[in-house]
């Protein structure tokens, strides 16, 4: 038995349901009742229940794509500010994907403090030590682009269920998003006008990521910006 509707805001410790649902994040059992362990909005599909959390740190987790800020350099790397509890080591050979001599080469040519770096999470040790690399396509230094950052549990809305709301805002906008799990985003595009209309839109779906019929709403704005309109 549901006691929620689907999407609808509940409470730690609130009653969601009775039952042998299969539980995903947000939620806990005691018996056959399954409860809510954030303030989140309920989703319930297929027999399954999850909380989607509406506030919340970034907590690395492996694979994950981040992007990172330059904060402090030691011999063999750097330590980057992940828009979490938790700060990331980036190795030079991770970056440059070779190996180096560090008694022979100065790494700061390559990076430095306050550069944004696109980095997947390699690894995530028992103490929370986040290993990340830049192997992947548009992985590294970017030096182009505008970043945003926004609450890192609204990234799912941003994204979309798969995939809408990306395609939504770089199709109309012409411009390209490289989203960080962590809640930071770089908006590449020509047209600045149009940078800065997504930029208001991921803002717009921060603040509205409760609501339904988002995407429509994100589209029919872009339209406008697009056709000169407000």
């Amino acid at each position: 038995m549901i006691h929620v509707q689907n999407r609808e805001l509940v409470v730690p410790g609130q009653l969601i349901a009775e039952g042998d649902y299969r539980l995903r994040e947000g939620a806990y059992r005691e018996g056959k009742q399954v409860y809510s362990s954030v303030v989140g909005l309920a989703y319930l599909h297929g027999g399954e229940i999850r909380i989607i959390p509406l506030q919340g740190p970034y907590i690395p987790s492996q694979g994950d794509l981040v992007v990172g800020v330059v904060v402090d350099s030691y011999h063999s790397g750097w330590i980057l500010d992940l828009n979490s509890p938790y700060t990331g080591n980036l190795f030079v050979s991770d970056l440059l994907h070779r190996k180096v001599d560090l008694n022979r080469e100065d790494i700061s040519k390559y990076l430095s403090i306050g550069d944004v770096v696109v980095a997947a999470v390699k690894n995530v040790d028992e103490r929370v030590r986040v290993q990340l690399e830049t192997g992947g396509p548009r992985m590294g230094k970017t030096d182009s682009g505008k970043l945003v950052e926004i609450s890192p549990v609204k990234i799912p809305r941003v994204l979309g269920r798969k995939g809408s709301m990306l395609k939504t805002l770089q199709e109309i906008s012409g411009c390209k998003l490289i989203v960080g799990q962590n809640g930071r985003i770089i908006v590449q595009g020509k047209d600045s006008q149009m940078v800065n209309a997504v930029v208001q839109a991921l803002f717009m779906i921060e603040r509205e990521a409760h609501t339904s019929g988002l995407t429509d709403r994100v589209r029919l704005r872009l339209e406008k910006n697009k056709l000169g309109g407000n």
